[in-house]
């Protein structure tokens, strides 16, 4: 990786042949051959204002129809003194390039002589936003669609239904939507969006689960009367797979999806079914023997069998997440959630897979994390990578929690590659919404996508050494001024509209959110999921529960913190303590934040102690161990950046 080029994801291939940079003149758009209108109205779209000069576009096969699965997305760009010219044999591929140019353009690198020749590792690049929990205007779809585009990412997984709200219209079932939903012809121009930046849109529709909403409208598809929910987490309410008309409704409401939806795809759910309906239910277990299917996992395979045929019916394929392996499972893709284990088990039943388990983004984690997976990796090695999760110091405070997901291995296998014919198509991160609305989208989702981005699109290579890691940070910084939503930028902003001055706002930004499902589940719920209970209702947030505090704004990895980390000296760490200490403001610290600001001040006074050789760097460390452990929902962002610099510190004086 040359230290001077930002672009993330990386191309396959970049040299750089000359030096110099392009001089600053009027941007136009030539081409080399046919015309392509949505080629042109992006590249002008992005470009138009940028001083980059000629740009010269030479593409084979203009596409006029949706983006396939399989989109031919390879390009070439060169940079000489008449201008850059992109080169592509289809249309998505010259939209690829076209955002490659203008992450160059923001980062000042339009390097004359650079040479570029660039294709994806993996047909599928995708992102899951959940909209059921916390309803997003669809202004924020369009945007989440340009951040994917200019991160060469090119599907949109929207999480439409679940427990507590259904958002896709229905003239079938009136009923059904919710009060907040949106319209089809919105979701028609969003398709049509999405389709002119090289993006497809999958749609979810989540059964025989997570319908609590569904029956409080059509109650006679379920087996027992629910009530309206708005509290998060796994609910008892299951579709009735033993009635007929439950398969009549489903094929009126997917026949109502696909006419929005072109892909070649529709995810039907399938997680998290609570089988107690089923099982305590007479009509099911009769069901159950009459037509041997041994119990209700048999059920549910005999449930998605059928959906499948309906969906068949529509001209779409299955996707369904990983808990609806069976041996039996009918033909459909398995998105992998639970743990790299499902991932195998999914191949060995020749099924194809998408790997969402290690880019899960709702939980918090930083950048690093993500990025250490290989969707394609081996999977002992997989394993052994969630087990040293545990271990690092910033998710210790998480660690039972963490082993407690070793659960989901059971029925691992050991895959034998030459007996299955499926195949990894690629990967998705995820980002569910139960602590996301839309104030708090932009930071929670493009302060890491970047670098999961560039795990689905370039041939990384592995093991992640130290030094790529710190190269991933210095792009991951760069790639936030391509965007239009910089996630720093919303954090501070979201704080000053609070009423916090810029030097609270610089100390905030030293503290981070408790990791995994800590904010979610609360301290008892918790305890509950740790000691094998069931988990209490009781949690912390529901869909009504405000998310304007402080603790929602901050980006789930502090860059404050890490920026301090590097230049770690007496200076800096003076001059965060006197931003503590003497902020001068009438407002105070948030009443909830106030124990992490404290133990923030104690640290930065440990650190100066130690710099200072007042004290050991033995018990430096101990002290500052005592200080990160959760402050209600905050942690002390900085500490494990003093922690390795004691470390390193010790190493040298031995």
């Amino acid at each position: 990786m040359f230290e001077s080029i930002s672009l993330l994801p990386a191309p396959n291939q970049l040299l750089l042949r000359g030096d110099g940079k392009v001089p600053p003149t009027t941007y136009a758009l030539h081409w080399q051959g046919p015309v392509d209108a949505r080629v042109a109205s992006y590249s002008n779209g992005l470009l138009a204002q940028s001083n980059c000069g000629p740009v010269t576009l030479s593409i084979v096969q203009p596409q006029q129809s949706a983006p396939p699965v399989k989109m031919d997305e390879s390009h070439s760009i060169v940079i000489r003194e008449t201008g850059i010219h992109i080169a592509a044999q289809t249309t998505w591929g010259a939209l690829r390039g076209i955002a490659t140019v203008h992450q160059l353009v923001f980062a000042d690198e339009l390097f004359l002589g650079l040479n570029i020749e660039d294709t994806p590792r993996f047909h599928w690049r995708g992102l899951l936003i959940d909209v059921a929990r916390h309803f997003l205007p669809i202004e924020d779809l369009f945007a989440v669609v340009d951040g994917l585009a200019g991160l060469k990412m090119n599907v949109l997984h929207i999480h439409f239904s679940d427990d507590q709200a259904y958002r896709l219209p229905s003239a079938a079932r009136p009923l059904l939507p919710s009060d907040e939903h949106y319209s089809k012809q919105q979701l028609l121009e969003l398709v049509a969006y999405a389709a002119d930046r090289g993006v497809r849109i999958v749609p979810e529709i989540d059964v025989p689960g997570h319908v609590t909403h569904w029956l409080t409208a059509y109650p006679e598809w379920g087996m027992y009367e629910v009530q309206p929910s708005d509290r998060f987490g796994v609910h008892k309410a299951c579709l009735n797979p033993t009635d007929e008309g439950v398969y009549a409704g489903l094929a009126e409401i997917f026949a109502e999806v696909v006419e929005i939806f072109p892909d070649d795809f529709v995810h039907v759910g399938g997680d998290e079914v609570n089988p107690s309906w089923w099982s305590d239910n007479a009509q099911a277990t009769a069901f159950i023997a009459a037509h041997q299917l041994g119990d209700v996992r048999g059920l549910q395979n005999y449930f998605l069998q059928r959906l499948c045929k309906i969906l068949q019916t529509l001209g779409r394929q299955v996707i369904g997440w990983d808990e609806v392996l069976h041996p039996d499972v009918p033909n459909c893709v398995i998105q992998n959630w639970r743990g790299m284990s499902t991932r195998d088990r999914a191949l060995a039943l020749n099924r194809d897979c998408i790997v969402s388990a290690p880019f899960y983004l709702d939980l918090f984690f930083p950048a690093d994390m993500h990025y250490g997976f290989d969707p394609e990796g081996d999977q002992a090695e997989l394993l052994a990578m969630e087990d040293q999760l545990g271990q690092d110091i910033r998710l210790q405070h998480v660690a039972k929690a963490l082993a407690w997901t070793q659960q989901w291995r059971e029925g691992a296998i050991t895959l034998d590659a030459n007996q299955t014919e499926a195949k990894v198509l690629g990967g998705e991160a995820c980002l569910w919404a139960e602590l996301v609305d839309s104030q708090s989208l932009m930071p929670r989702l493009w302060s890491r996508l970047p670098a999961v981005a560039e795990v689905f699109w370039s041939n990384i290579e592995r093991p992640i050494s130290q030094d790529q890691v710190a190269d991933l940070y210095r792009r991951l910084n760069a790639s936030w001024r391509a965007l239009a939503n910089d996630p720093e930028q919303c954090q501070n902003q979201a704080l000053e509209k609070l009423g916090y001055s810029a030097t609270q706002v610089f100390v905030l930004g030293h503290l981070e959110s408790v990791k995994w499902y800590g904010r979610l589940l609360g301290d008892q719920a918790l305890r509950a999921r740790l000691s094998g209970t069931e988990m209490p209702q009781a949690r912390p947030y529901g869909v009504h529960t405000p998310l304007n505090r402080v603790i929602d704004f901050l980006l789930p990895e502090s860059m404050a913190a890490r920026r301090l980390g590097k230049a770690l000296d007496t200076t800096s760490i003076t001059h965060l303590k006197a931003c503590i200490d003497g902020h001068g403001e009438n407002k105070p610290w948030p009443e909830e934040g106030q124990a992490a600001i404290a133990n923030l001040s104690q640290a930065c006074d440990l650190m100066l102690a130690f710099l200072s050789d007042q004290i050991s760097a033995q018990h430096c460390e101990t002290q500052l161990i005592d200080l990160y452990q959760p402050q209600g929902e905050f942690i002390v962002a900085v500490i494990p950046y003093f922690l390795d610099h004691l470390k390193h510190a010790t190493q040298s004086a031995t």
